[in-house]
Order: C-alpha cells, then sequence, then structure tokens
C-alpha cells in the first residue's frame, strides 16, 4: 500500500502545530514572568502624565488671568 503525498503533509502540519504550542506556551510563560519592566513603565508614564497634567493646569490659570485682564480694560 502506497501512502499518497498529501498524506505527510497533514502528518507534517500536527507536529508543527504540536511544535508551535509547546514553544507558544514556553514563551507565554517567559514573558509573563517578565511584567516588572511593563509595571515600572506605567508607574513613570503615570508620573509623567500627573506632570503635564499640572502643568497645563497653571497654563490655564495664566490664561485665564490673561483673559480677565483684557476683558477689564476699558473702552
Amino acid at each position: 500500500m502506497d501512502i499518497p503525498w498529501y498524506a505527510y503533509l497533514g502528518g507534517i502540519a500536527v507536529i508543527a502545530w504540536a511544535a508551535m504550542l509547546i514553544i507558544g506556551t514556553v514563551g507565554w510563560a517567559r514573558k509573563k514572568s517578565g511584567d516588572s519592566g511593563v509595571e515600572a513603565a506605567l508607574t513613570r508614564n503615570a508620573q509623567v502624565n500627573s506632570a503635564v497634567l499640572a502643568k497645563l493646569d497653571s497654563i490655564d490659570s495664566r490664561l485665564t488671568a490673561v483673559e480677565k485682564t483684557l476683558t477689564d480694560i476699558p473702552s
């Protein structure tokens, strides 16, 4: 009995799928253990965002003062 060539493709596909599943599981475990860098980056991002928000608040208060001054100019 001769096995057709396309039957070998199915066997190779199953073996490749199993290999990718194993490699993906190991890689996912590695990524999960390396999350401390992501947490540090998120913390830095939150600090930068709060600094930018404080700066924008100060600019807004200055613009409000300028607007008040301009509206108080007598005609």
